[in-house]
């Protein structure tokens, strides 16, 4: 074999290993991109404005002071302003804004127009006899909430958090919320824009609900919260996702399934976009309704597990306190003198306010 030959069956070789090296090389690198994309992002809690959860904190104490260091947590939680829907003074409000108070919230009542039966049966048979329709307690807690979704319209609101007057939240929420911030931003692949801490690239945000659908298929973000209820003692129809989560995580995703409506967040356009996706009814209450715009018509909508905000419940030795189904019987008291409890919120911020301890069941 002549010198030459031997050099070129050398260069062969070469030229062979490197292009086997070079294939390697990109293999590694497409597999590190890949396990990139499917590393789930993950925010971790700030810890800058907590509520002292310890068992010796009286009824009520000052609001947090000094300036919370994100938008989120100030004291409409990023929003322009917090909206409650109550057609009454009773024990609902005032327990309210005791939970306000302890947390250092500004929540406002807007006065809620008188409507009369006539209307509210009018506008439960809206459509045609094979589509489905409220009841009078249901179609009465529809229109009240297009009524203040109507006032946040007309008041040329960037966003508004809407809450039913029995919600109840944790002693963090403010800390709670700075994580959502930051996690519906990545979701959305938005910026903090024009100062709204959430983006507006969405048109609800879902924060209290009662059920929900989830798991680790969808595009989601994960939130390391300490106060998220674990699954142990999560009670409702959202179980069975929020047994999948991580422990001590929440998630933030693009709503699959959510229901009920005790707190909800609004942008400007996703508010004119609710008002004319279930503006006339034709369902059978407006969280169903809600959840079908989010599901099968145009509302970009955005879900948060566990929840931030449940209904509380009074004690079953008060009788009837429901609005939507109570009628006149959820007036049947105005004071509380027994405590309730409520689901899924590990530090209740009514149940300290007004009882001084905590009241998840168990």
């Amino acid at each position: 074999m002549t010198r030459s030959t031997v050099a070129r069956a050398f260069l062969v070789r070469w030229r062979w290993y490197l292009c086997a090296a070079g294939a390697a090389c990109t293999l590694l690198w497409t597999l590190y991109f890949l396990s990139l994309h499917r590393r789930p992002i993950i925010i971790p809690l700030p810890h800058t404005f907590s509520a002292d959860n310890t068992s010796d904190v009286p009824a009520y104490h000052p609001p947090p002071s000094g300036p919370p260091m994100d938008p989120a947590g100030n004291a409409t939680l990023g929003f322009e302003a917090i909206l409650a829907l109550s057609p009454f003074t009773s024990w609902r409000t005032r327990g309210l804004q005791a939970a306000a108070r302890i947390t250092g919230l500004e929540i406002q009542i807007p006065p809620q127009p008188p409507v009369r039966p006539e209307m509210i049966d009018a506008f439960a048979g809206l459509g045609p006899e094979d589509a489905r329709h409220p009841n009078h307690g249901s179609a009465l807690a529809w229109v009240a909430h297009l009524d203040l979704i109507k006032h946040v319209v007309q008041s040329d609101m960037e966003t508004a958090l809407i809450m039913e007057d029995d919600a109840d939240w944790d002693l963090s929420i403010r800390e709670q919320m700075v994580g959502v911030a930051e996690a519906v931003r990545q979701l959305t692949k938005t910026t903090e824009s024009e100062g709204i801490p959430y983006g507006d690239a969405w048109d609800v945000l879902w924060l209290g609900l009662c059920a929900e659908t989830w798991d680790d298929t969808f595009e989601t973000v994960y939130i390391d919260d300490q106060t998220a209820c674990p699954a142990h003692q999560y009670s409702g129809l959202a179980k069975g996702p929020v047994e999948r989560l991580p422990p001590a995580q929440r998630v933030v995703f693009y709503s699959g399934a959510p229901i009920c409506s005790f707190a909800y967040a609004l942008t400007r356009e996703g508010a004119k976009k609710v008002l004319l996706d279930i503006g006339a009814g034709q369902d059978e209450a407006f969280d169903i309704a809600l959840m079908n715009g989010c599901r099968e018509r145009n509302l970009t909508c955005i879900s948060v597990l566990p929840e931030l905000f449940h209904h509380y419940i009074p004690s079953q030795n008060l009788g009837s306190t429901s609005f939507v189904n109570g009628g006149e019987e959820g007036k049947n008291f105005e004071i509380e003198v027994e405590m309730g409890s409520t689901e899924n919120i590990l530090e209740s911020a009514r149940c300290r306010a007004l009882w001084g301890e905590n009241c998840i069941p168990h």
